[in-house]
């Protein structure tokens, strides 16, 4: 019986509530506090960094996006003009760019278009109103420096 009580003693000796026996008891996890803060302060970190790189990701495309959108409304825009005073038709693309930049010498507001059948046609106008294009042509061809024609493009 003595050895017994003796083993319950040792026993509960080992793994007792106070301090020194937490402390010195092989049975028990030493955990270490500041190390914990210190690796949940890590992680809130690491997610702060990962979702401000996700929102600067997320306003770089809507830029991108942005930008892509006035890019394609500019264009639409500009191609509502469908009256274009035309004075060169080329299959090669390098002869109408320099046609364009005589042309551009010049004085005038040039363009390349594509016509349905794969010219590239040089403007040396381009209007949204019919007769303004009708009188723009009668002004140029009276000039007698270009022939030109107009050219209607479909929407």
């Amino acid at each position: 019986m003595h050895k017994l009580l003796i083993i319950v003693f040792a026993f509960s000796l080992l793994t007792g509530g106070c301090d020194f026996v937490k402390k010195v008891n092989p049975f028990t996890t030493r955990v270490d506090t500041m190390d914990q803060y210190r690796q949940r302060q890590d992680s809130i970190r690491r997610a702060e960094m990962l979702r401000s790189q996700q929102e600067e990701a997320r306003l770089e495309q809507a830029r991108a996006d942005s930008i892509r959108k006035a890019r394609s409304e500019a264009e639409r825009l500009r191609t509502m003009e469908r009256y274009h005073l035309i004075v060169g038709a080329f299959k090669t693309p390098a002869y109408a760019e320099d046609f364009r930049q005589k042309i551009l010498a010049q004085g005038n507001d040039s363009r390349i278009i594509m016509s349905d059948n794969n010219f590239h046609l040089v403007t040396i106008k381009s209007l949204g109103n019919y007769r303004e294009a009708v009188n723009e042509w009668k002004v140029i061809r009276d000039q007698g420096e270009h022939l030109v024609w107009l050219y209607i493009k479909d929407l």
